[in-house]
């Protein structure tokens, strides 16, 4: 059974008279009309060069590229293993550079993998005691890990850009429910996010009741892949600043098809996260009434200017 993505991009190819082919245990997609031939890599389009890709990908690289060009970003340090011994690794190969820097940002870092996706293997660090073991455990599978400051964030928001204009915008809501005196735990996050957690809740904790307005709070994580949700954007105001941050990464950067991923901290200040030069729309599909056929529209529109067609056009409405 194939997944939504490639269902999408054959109905597209189909539909544009574009031949296809998947390669590559189908993680290639090949595509192939007018004499050209353009490839989709994971979820990678063959729209962005090469460089600023893995730049995007690799979370320290970008803060420092994004710094230089004076976007606002969030702070990431890049961390080696003790084993590396490299000249570029000097200074910040260090369990006590970890330390410090714990220490210097008020005891509360956030550890992850400084090439990773979805929220894995990513860890809100407040117990100096912890920060061995998270280092331990990220640096048994890889190379290099960031840290950054941990934020107060009062929402998450992603802006899907094309040719440097904005295809999707829509916020991520952590997995908060406040209680009504009637309801356990379980039956309030089901109801929050009923794909996500009909078949997650089997631990006893969660049959509490909460208290009327007690409120219970399942993740610290944005990640629509871990709980949080999809909505979108109705403060207008709000919507042109996001858009207007994330068209600046692309035009700075170079950007042609990508996420940008842009928190509003608790004092409203608006500062990019990360850049996907992957698109993954996956749990947007399933969280979203419209999500298919706006996911469609949106791959319809990259594939579109792979072959020097469409006019990359909003696709919210």
């Amino acid at each position: 059974m194939k997944s939504d993505f490639k269902q999408i991009i054959q109905e597209i190819c189909n539909e544009e008279n574009i031949k296809y082919k998947f390669l590559s245990k189908e993680w290639v997609i090949m595509l192939e009309k007018d004499g050209k031939t353009k490839f989709v890599s994971g979820h990678k389009f063959d729209l962005n060069e090469q460089g600023i890709g893995l730049v995007a990908d690799d979370k320290f690289a970008l803060y420092e590229v994004l710094s230089e060009k004076k976007i606002p970003i969030i702070e990431h340090k890049i961390v080696y293993s003790k084993t590396n011994k490299q000249d570029y690794a000097v200074g910040c190969n260090t369990y006590e550079y970890v330390k410090e820097y714990f220490i210097k940002n008020n005891n509360s870092i956030v550890i992850k993998p400084n090439d990773g996706t979805c929220g894995k293997n990513v860890f809100h660090i407040t117990n100096l005691d912890e920060v061995d073991i998270i280092l331990d455990k990220e640096f048994a599978s890889n190379y290099s890990i960031s840290i950054c400051p941990f934020y107060n964030i009062k929402h998450e928001y992603r802006v899907i850009m094309l040719d440097k204009e904005p295809q999707l915008l829509y916020a991520k809501y952590l997995p908060i429910v406040k209680g009504d005196g009637k309801k356990t735990i379980r039956e309030l996050l089901v109801e929050f996010n009923h794909g996500y957690f009909i078949d997650k809740l089997e631990d006893s904790k969660y049959d509490k009741i909460l208290a009327e307005n007690e409120e219970f709070q399942y993740n610290w994580k944005f990640n629509l892949s871990q709980g949080s949700i999809a909505k979108k954007v109705d403060d207008n105001i709000l919507s042109e600043k996001i858009i207007n941050l994330a068209r600046r990464v692309c035009d700075e950067i170079n950007i042609k098809f990508g996420s940008v991923d842009i928190i509003q901290t608790s004092n409203d200040d608006l500062l990019v996260l990360e850049v996907n030069s992957g698109v993954m729309m996956d749990n947007y599909i399933r969280l979203m009434p419209d999500g298919y056929i706006t996911t469609k529209r949106v791959y319809k529109n990259a594939i579109e200017k792979l072959f020097g067609q469409g006019d990359g056009s909003f696709v919210q409405k």
